[in-house]
């Protein structure tokens, strides 16, 4: 079965997205703008991350329910 093209990518942008954020916050501080920035660009990188995924698991079970609904209800040719 083919996989969806979004799901990985959206699996590696929340990767970052929380590397960027436990740095950011852990190592550098949120005080600094070098720390601020790795926060901001990692929420944005997470929250993107997570939309990809969402978007990609909506559309895999909408053709899984498509290709179900067709071999219970074969179309008469």
């Amino acid at each position: 079965m083919p996989v969806d093209v979004r799901l990985p990518i959206s699996g590696l942008f929340v990767a970052v997205g929380l590397l960027l954020l436990g740095y950011g916050t852990g190592v550098e501080g949120v005080g600094t703008s070098a720390g601020e920035l790795n926060v901001i660009w990692g929420g944005v990188m997470l929250l993107f991350g997570v939309l990809i995924g969402y978007y990609g698991m909506r559309t895999e079970r909408r053709s899984r329910s498509i290709a179900e609904r067709n071999a219970t209800h074969p179309v008469a040719e």
